[in-house]
């Protein structure tokens, strides 16, 4: 798990129905980091490989929180 200003974020690679990979992002509390505060699956998004579906969800929570910031 990486932590991003003090959130706990989780990248997950999940199999697609084809031969694929789709990204969800987890986005925890910071103060109890059990809580999940949001989940992030864009349906549309395909990879190649596990790793870069796992990236690119830590990026999708990673904006996700600088745009609750800003």
């Amino acid at each position: 798990m990486a932590h991003y200003k003090d959130h706990p974020i989780y990248g997950i690679g999940v199999r697609g129905p084809s031969d694929g990979w789709h990204c969800r992002g987890l986005i925890f509390d910071p103060d109890d980091k059990v809580t999940e505060i949001k989940i992030l699956e864009p349906g549309d998004l395909s990879f190649k490989t596990i790793a870069k579906a796992e990236a690119h969800a830590l990026q999708l929570c990673r904006t996700w929180i600088d745009e609750q910031v800003a």
